[in-house]
Formats: structure tokens, sequence, C-alpha cells
């Protein structure tokens, strides 16, 4: 497998910073009365009615082959149950926790696309994401907050699997739109995935009544600035990682907490530990080892 190139690696590193900064939004939006559904559904609907309109002004037509609408729909419940299931195990255990089981994902991408006959991630990509998990460890605080859990309860249990479930989901996810839905265009894929899980959202957030909105503008503001940044995020996530290879591509997302821990720093006000910084570095390293031209060590 060739590495990355260094414009897909920034283009992978700059949707990871956006998906980090939409969850400093989301997370304003929650402090100020929002819904955990009510915003998995604005963001979905609001970015699907943009592509519609975009898609209408283009003159691009919005039909789904008809041998592709099973395998279409398939991954916008995936994309839905993998929502659920990140939000089910930050809702038992602690955030960092939460979040560090599911930066699992790129590791399970790399077996499932070579276990389904993909791409065979490289030597480095094997020893690098091990290290980059490890400063995960660190920079989420793991340690310190996993001594906060007086007992692993079966609630804590169930947060765990929930975790791995959204690892598993994610990285099926990526799988399954590089080798299902590339002869889709890009926008309509997004356009299908997204309206799927608005439509799963709403209906699961209507039956029940978990649909709160904001308390007030702050809320509200937040909202929207939440459905943009994961709106552009995700609409780019299913045109390009398809093409550049989700295996090639899944290690650079490990950059994403470090991204959220910063903007928290700075938005948030919230503290960072030197051992936070530290974790950050060995993440940083590992993601240059992975993506070094090779010399040394011949993949």
């Amino acid at each position: 497998m060739t590495p990355a190139t260094p414009s897909q690696i920034a283009l992978i590193l700059l949707l990871a910073t956006t998906f980090g900064a939409n969850h400093i939004a989301a997370r304003l939006a929650f402090d100020h009365g929002a819904s955990v559904l009510f915003a998995v559904s604005m963001r979905s609907a609001g970015t699907a009615l943009v592509l519609a309109i975009w898609l209408f002004i283009s003159r691009q037509s919005l039909r789904i082959p008809a041998a592709l609408r099973g395998k279409t729909l398939a991954v916008g419940l995936l994309v839905s149950a993998q929502s659920f299931f990140l939000y089910s195990a930050v809702q038992r255990m602690p955030v960092a926790l939460a979040l560090l089981v599911f930066n699992l994902f790129p590791m399970m991408l790399g077996f499932i696309s070579w276990g389904l006959g993909g791409d065979r991630p490289s030597r480095r990509a094997w020893i690098g994401m091990p290290i980059a998990l490890g400063g995960l460890i660190l920079v989420l605080d793991a340690p310190a907050r996993g001594l906060q859990i007086a007992s692993w309860d079966e609630s804590f249990l169930a947060g765990i699997g929930f975790g791995l479930a959204a690892a598993f989901s994610m990285a099926s996810i990526m799988v399954l739109t590089q080798r299902w839905l590339t002869p889709i265009e890009g926008r309509i894929r997004a356009l299908s995935t997204l309206s799927i899980v608005a439509v799963t959202s709403l209906s699961v957030g209507l039956s029940l009544g978990g649909l709160q909105t904001p308390t007030d503008l702050s809320g509200w503001l937040a909202v929207a600035v939440l459905t943009l940044l994961y709106g552009s995020a995700f609409t780019t996530l299913l045109i390009a990682v398809p093409k550049i290879g989700p295996v090639k591509a899944a290690p650079f997302f490990n950059f994403e907490p470090i991204a959220a821990m910063a903007m928290g720093w700075l938005i948030l006000g919230q503290a960072v530990k030197s051992i936070q910084i530290l974790g950050a570095a060995v993440v940083v390293a590992a993601l240059i080892f992975i993506s070094w031209p090779p010399k040394a060590i011949k993949d």
C-alpha cells in the first residue's frame, strides 16, 4: 500500500480538526438546553437540506441506481447506529474513556479492510497506530479519569460495549462506503446518508420525547455552528476518503482528540495537564512516523 500524500494527510487532519470543533459546539449546545437527539437531528437534516439545494441548483439528478438503494439504506442506518452507540457510551462512562474506546476504530478498520480483501495496512501503520493510541490515553487523561470509577459496574461495562460498537460501526461505514457506494456521486452519497440519519433520529426522538430545543440564543447559535461543522466535515469525508482509501486515512483521525483538547482549552477554558501535552506529542510523532517516506523501514 502506497503511503498517503502530503495533500491527503493535510485534508484528513483538517477533517479531524473540524470534527473536533463540532464536539466543542455540541458541548455548548448541550450546556444551553439542547438534547442529544435534537442536535443529531438538526445537524443531519440541516446538512441534507443544504446538499439538496446545492444539487438542485446544479441540476444534478438525485436518482440512485436500484441495485445500490438497499446498500445506501444500510450505510445510512449504520451511521445512525454509530451516533446512538457513541452517545450511549458517553452517557455511561467518562467522556475521555468513551472517546478512547471509540478511537480503536482505525485498527479495527485495518483488520476489516484486510479481511475483506482490501488494502493491507503498512508495517509502519501497524507500528504507529498502537503508539498513537497510547498517546491518546495520555491526551484524554484516561488513567486519572478511570480512577474516578469506584468499580466496574454494569453501566460502566455497558458503556465499554457501546464504545466498541461505535468503533466497529465507524470502521464498517468507511469500508462499506468505499466498497459499495463509490459509483454514486459524492454529494448524493452524503445527501442520502444524512437524510436517513435525520429521519431515524427524528423518529426516535419524537417517540421518546427527547427533542429538547435550546433554551436561549447561544444554544441555537451553537446548534447552527455544529451543523455547519459536522455537515461540511461529514460530506467531505464521504466524498474524499473513498478516493484516498480508508485504511490510509484512518490513522490520521487520531488527531481529532488533540484538536478537541486544544479548542476546549482555548474556547471552553478547560485545563490542560502536562501529561496531556506529552500525549499530544506522542500522537503527532506516531502520525509523522506513519506518513514519513519509507527509507529505513520497508513496508
